[in-house]
């Protein structure tokens, strides 16, 4: 055993006190209390290694069982030896469902035995607090595993999809220029000018389109891991399909409910920056919002700053108002949910400081890509106890 343990004594006569600083001298250090609120404040700010309780304290605010049960709403593991002049089943049993380790009748418990139990209950806090640690750090570990994994299998996802992006993008590349051949040839054999005059036109759209995929293959886009283009909807599915292999939403009869734009569109960030930031921002909600509740993101497009000028001067606060342009079109990712405790400034704290690297819910993340984007955030609330975050991305022109 460790020196220096720390004993806390709760009696209300002086008397006793004294006696029990005689008795369990060389045990460790008594901690004296007359009164049982400083004593509830002194445990709160120290780890106590043991506990001796009088239980009935007349002269105090509380007798030592409501004392018990005061300090078990935050600290499970302290041993506590309740003493009492009664020898009452009623005052034993309630002791033990407050988990008190012994009972010291004072006329009957012995110099010897006192300090032996106490000794014991020494023993025992230490070994609670030890295994209380254990657990909390093995669960950290959990969690930290967790979010390694599902960062890791979030990447791997949103690769997929974009070498799936890619691929499409290529077989609509082949049939353009079968097109354009086509179109060409046709022009070549027809006999009418405007249908030559036409095709020709045709034929040179067609090639300018080629020509500008072939660019966006050829440059960052085409690689997956430094895409500068962002397609909303791709992202949204592998957003969809993370939330859906998710357990501990479900769990908790939490679920996002998603609606992606009616046709897809490029945004000016790269893939797996939206992802992981909107991934981020819905469990942001879902951690907050009330157990069987909804979150939804809805994407939408807005054709420029301004039209989307009473949203923001009504919301309760705008972040990176001045990136905004007033006649460029943005993707519109709105995040809502029931979050009746969450207030405008927590969220805008959360956007700036954000929370350790990787944790669950970090706006920092979303807030560093949408800066980077030149993008904003709205935050308002569209009723009482709901919120809605508003993720503004430029689309790519």
């Amino acid at each position: 055993m460790t020196s220096d343990p720390v004993i806390l004594v709760l009696e209300d006569e002086r008397a006793q006190i004294l006696t029990l600083r005689s008795q369990l001298a060389g045990l460790g250090k008594l901690a004296e209390f007359t009164d049982p609120g400083p004593a509830l404040d002194f445990a709160r700010g120290h780890a106590c290694d043991a506990a001796i309780v009088d239980v009935r304290m007349p002269r105090a605010t509380m007798d030592g069982v409501a004392f018990l049960k005061a300090l078990r709403e935050f600290d499970r593991d302290l041993a506590i030896i309740i003493r009492t002049a009664s020898e009452s089943d009623q005052i034993a049993d309630r002791a033990i469902e407050l988990r008190a380790v012994k009972r010291a009748i004072k006329s009957k418990t012995t110099l010897a035995e006192l300090r032996s139990c106490t000794q014991d209950a020494i023993r025992e806090t230490r070994e609670r607090r030890a295994k209380t640690r254990s657990a909390r750090e093995a669960e950290a570990t959990k969690e930290k595993l967790v979010e390694a994994l599902g960062a890791y299998d979030l990447r791997l996802a949103a690769a997929d999809v974009h070498r799936g992006l890619i691929h499409a993008l290529r077989d609509r590349l082949t049939a353009l220029s079968a097109l354009a051949s086509v179109l060409k040839a046709d022009a070549a054999r027809s006999g009418s000018r405007a249908f030559a005059d036409h095709a020709r036109q045709s034929a040179k759209i067609v090639d300018g389109m080629v020509d500008s995929v072939n660019a966006s293959l050829d440059g960052p886009f085409g690689d997956g891991s430094e895409a500068s283009r962002a397609a909303v909807n791709v992202c949204l599915a592998a957003l969809r399909q993370f939330f859906e292999g998710t357990q501990r939403w479900s769990a908790e009869g939490k679920r996002l409910v998603l609606r992606d734009l009616m046709s897809d569109t490029l945004a000016e960030v790269p893939p797996l920056e939206l992802v992981n930031g909107l991934r981020h921002l819905v469990e942001f909600f879902l951690l907050r919002a009330p157990p069987s509740s909804e979150v939804s993101l809805v994407a939408a497009i807005s054709h420029s700053a301004a039209q989307m000028g009473e949203r923001l001067q009504l919301a309760d606060c705008v972040l990176n108002r001045e990136a905004l342009c007033p006649e460029r079109p943005y993707v519109v990712l709105r995040v809502s949910g029931a979050m009746p405790a969450v207030s405008a400034d927590e969220i805008r704290d959360a956007f700036a400081f954000g929370l350790q690297s990787g944790r669950t819910g970090n706006l920092n993340v979303l807030a560093q890509a949408l800066s980077a984007a030149r993008g904003a955030a709205l935050v308002g609330r569209p009723s009482v106890g709901h919120l809605s975050v508003e993720a503004i991305v430029p689309v790519a022109i």
